[in-house]
């Protein structure tokens, strides 16, 4: 069985995956896009891919290509997510006087209150990924550069934790998206059950969206969550990313997906599955 991650080891992406899944072939990958790619073109079986955070929300590279891919969602877990300071063992001593910080956008995004107020005037280098930071700190020694990301990315490289957990809010949380062809779990325990639809809403059509979520409102169905993104065609068209709670056994959301349907509102079940939480 193979997973595929954002890469390289060391990750968020990876850490997820490990949380997981006990076995397999983890293989890392440079971008979301080929990430996504792989797994819909069956070179891996798996793909965990970085979907929300609770502080910069949607990673949006992510869910547009899935929109664009129409992949299958078989689980989701959330993850805390602690950003560290680190620098090679060589700048440890003056690492108050970094030049760059590389890392993430997402991990950057969720640091910049402290980046504002302790680096104000550093420069920062958006890389792939935050392993992908880290790799560069420890190939770079000579050079006065600082990496954000896990704790595992500064195990994986020998790097030094400077500063601990210095994102922007204490409960910080990312969901992640396993996609694949068929139904796996994990050992964690089961926070609850969604399902998520991308909903295409007509250009111009009053009432359009009023009318797709009285649909759900008339079943009793709790939205977890609602977005909407452009659908990269004209100014205008839209779809609409839909979550919604389900009991497993209930065919509720098969009748609003027929009722959706009906209305002559273009629907796409991207998956029925289990929420995780690590704790």
């Amino acid at each position: 069985m193979k997973i595929g991650y954002l890469g390289p080891k060391g990750s968020f992406t990876y850490s997820a995956v490990k949380n997981y899944f006990q076995n397999g072939e983890w293989l890392p990958y440079i971008s979301l896009t080929d990430l996504i790619d792989a797994q819909t073109a069956k070179e891996i079986d798996y793909a965990m891919v970085p979907i929300e955070n609770s502080i910069e929300g949607s990673v949006l590279p992510a869910l547009d290509h899935v929109y664009e891919t129409l992949p299958k969602i078989q689980g989701e877990i959330v993850l805390p997510i602690k950003q560290q300071l680190m620098v090679h063992p060589k700048n440890q001593e003056g690492w108050r006087s970094v030049t760059k910080i590389c890392s993430h956008p997402q991990a950057l995004a969720q640091s910049q209150i402290y980046l504002k107020k302790y680096f104000p005037q550093v420069e920062i280098e958006q890389m792939s990924s935050t392993a992908q930071g880290a790799q560069q700190v420890a190939e770079h020694p000579s050079e006065k550069l600082a990496a954000i990301g896990p704790r595992e990315a500064a195990e994986q490289f020998g790097l030094i934790i400077v500063q601990e957990d210095i994102q922007s809010i204490r409960d910080n949380e990312t969901r992640f998206w396993l996609l694949g062809q068929s139904a796996i779990s994990a050992t964690l325990p089961i926070l609850m059950h969604k399902a998520t639809l991308f909903v295409d809403l007509p250009e111009n059509h009053p009432g359009a969206l009023y009318q797709v979520l009285a649909v759900f409102a008339e079943k009793k169905l709790n939205l977890t969550k609602i977005e909407s993104r452009p659908q990269k065609t004209r100014l205008g068209e839209y779809f609409f990313v839909i979550e919604v709670e389900i009991t497993p056994s209930d065919n509720t959301l098969e009748e609003v997906i027929d009722s959706l349907q009906d209305k002559h509102f273009p629907v796409q079940l991207i998956g029925k599955y289990p929420v995780y939480r690590k704790l």
